[in-house]
């Protein structure tokens, strides 16, 4: 077994916490630029799928909220 196999599951998972929500904030503060970009040089069905896209992360980010706050209720 590699020493990599042996990282406590918390850690990892906070690790990997803090990685989504660092590339999370990334994505999001490229959010008015793109639209931008979008309204100037794409098509209307480019800017609804993207906004499509906003509401799914935005949707995603509820549902890891709701899994954090049951998961600190248990700990």
């Amino acid at each position: 077994m590699k020493n990599k196999d042996k990282v406590p599951t918390k850690n990892l998972s906070e690790e990997n916490v803090m990685e989504a929500y660092s590339t999370i904030q990334k994505w999001i503060k490229t959010i008015p630029s793109t639209l931008a970009d979008i309204k100037e040089n794409g098509t209307k069905e480019d800017l609804r799928n993207y906004q499509i896209q906003i509401k799914m992360v935005l949707n995603k980010l509820e549902e890891i909220q709701t899994d954090m706050d049951n998961g600190n209720e248990s700990t």
